[in-house]
């Protein structure tokens, strides 16, 4: 899929060009961000340096500083590096995989180009539905092709009845954006900032759009989740932002957990798994971390402390001394969007043979549906249709025990599929809601919480220093993960002492 510049392309090349639906990447993190940062000069002065996560952002920061030349440790609570960028295989045969995290990048993404690049990874295409995909909302079922209209079961306008989904997004969000938003360091100004008062839903309203047009969007489009509840200034920036001047999308060959798997080999065993930290304590020239792991209690040393641990979690962990009230008030109170991903594995790609994507898009408890197959010969294969759920019901469904999931959930998936029954072989669900080491999905900041957090989630607590994507302006993707590690590991390189 190529993309025109932003400033050429018009409403009817948007929609033929971009009718993908951002839904469709679920929450894929695949928006532009701002240049890539180059590599750090060598250091005259090496420190000692601890990370704590050993996600994109905690890699990203231990890549630079070790290449910078300095003594770099990461501790890691799980056994395993990528954080919320997973890739399953083993519930699954061989040769069929699916991603329980983040989903897709792109060509816009220069930090994370410059480390696929670096470690020689293959990039595909993403994976776009080329046959019908089925609509259900309000009890009626349609079928029809990315980027084609149908009788929406919605109250709109005469002008909005002629759009598909996109359609509606870029003529309600993209088309009235002001043109700052190409600029994501210019958030804190106005007019962007001004968007941080409003949610998305007032923020289309405004625009003239229909409760149905409102609600279209939000049973299509992963970031309108929760509409009501979404900063203005987020999904302006973060959803769009450059957007419009990437070129194309990609994931990884053999799923993007290659990513942080390729990082993670070249720190070796500076990375040390298993290891769930328990407190954190500074003195004049030194920070300290308790953690507890395979032997039992340890508590490490280092001259700075970079925390990329998710801000749900951190805000568990007690500082000494105690962190800013401001800014432990940011880690308990920024609300993160709730995911809960559902696989269902079925014997064959049944849904091939009636000419359908396997994508789906509903008002149900499914959510979003997104297809999984093998490469060779799909539809006599094995495949997966996984539902993707976002907001408050994915949090309902993450409690659920998988028979209890598969009772609710199935039922559902036939109004959709009607032969899922006959084919369908097991399930595995991922809520990362009840994951105690990510306590829910990306952070999802609602109207006000911009201007009030991001700043002093971004400071520095003494010796500690925090990166990951909910310290970005661009929440909820690969690239501000990675960037805000690098921009981390940037300013410790700088300091003196």
């Amino acid at each position: 899929m190529i993309l025109k510049d932003a400033t050429q392309i018009n409403r009817k090349e948007f929609i033929q060009q971009f009718s993908l639906g951002m839904g469709a990447l679920g929450a894929s993190m695949f928006f532009p961000l701002m240049a890539g940062a180059n590599n750090l000069a060598k250091t005259n002065n090496p420190k000692d340096i601890l990370i704590l996560g050993a996600g994109l952002a905690g890699l990203a920061a231990a890549r630079e500083l070790d290449k910078a030349g300095h003594k770099v440790s990461v501790l890691e609570a799980r056994n395993r590096p990528g954080g919320r960028v997973s890739t399953l295989r083993n519930p699954f045969p061989d040769g069929l995989y699916a991603e329980e995290g983040a989903v897709g990048f792109s060509s816009t993404y220069t930090q994370s180009l410059k480390y696929i690049d670096e470690l020689g990874l293959e990039r595909i295409p993403y994976p776009l539905p080329e046959k019908e995909v089925v609509y259900y909302f309000n009890g009626k079922r349609l079928e029809a092709k990315l980027g084609e209209t149908a009788d929406w079961p919605y109250e709109l306008t005469e002008e909005e009845k002629k759009l598909d989904p996109m359609g509606l997004v870029f003529k309600y969000i993209m088309e009235p954006l002001p043109e700052e938003n190409l600029n994501p360091d210019a958030w804190d100004q106005p007019p962007l900032i001004d968007l941080d008062e409003i949610s998305l839903y007032d923020y289309m309203k405004r625009q003239g759009a229909s409760e149905g047009a409102i609600k279209l969007v939000q049973n299509t489009q992963w970031f309108a989740a929760e509409p009501k509840e979404t900063s203005g200034l987020s999904m302006a920036v973060s959803d769009f932002g450059l957007f419009m001047s990437g070129t194309s999308f990609f994931v990884l060959k053999g799923g993007n957990d290659k990513l942080p798997a390729a990082m993670s080999k070249q720190l070796g065993d500076k990375i040390k798994y298993n290891s769930r930290v328990t407190g954190l304590r500074e003195s004049d020239d030194k920070a300290f971390v308790e953690v507890k792991n395979d032997a039992g209690e340890t508590e490490y040393q280092a001259d700075y402390v970079i925390c990329t641990i998710p801000a749900a979690v951190l805000a568990g962990i007690p500082f000494e001394p105690a962190l800013p009230v401001l800014k432990a008030e940011a880690l308990q109170q920024l609300p993160v969007l709730d995911v809960t991903r559902s696989f269902f594995q079925t014997n064959k790609a049944f849904w091939l043979e009636k000419d359908l994507s396997g994508a789906a898009y509903t008002d149900l408890p499914v959510k979003q549906i997104t297809p999984y197959t093998m490469s060779q010969n799909p539809a006599e294969n094995p495949g997966i249709l996984e539902s993707y759920a976002m907001g408050k019901g994915a949090k309902a469904l993450g409690k659920l025990e998988k028979q209890e999931l598969e009772n609710k959930l199935l039922p559902e998936i036939k109004k959709i599929f009607p032969e899922i029954g006959d084919h369908h072989e097991d399930t595995y669900v991922k809520a990362w809601g009840e994951d105690p080491y990510a306590l829910g999905g990306p952070s999802f900041p609602a109207p006000g919480d911009v201007t009030k957090y991001l700043k002093a989630l971004q400071e520095p607590h003494g010796r500690f220093h925090f990166a990951g994507e909910y310290t970005s302006i661009l929440r909820s993707t690969m690239e501000g993960a990675l960037r805000s590690g690098a921009n981390v590991a940037k300013a410790i390189n700088a300091l003196k002492g």
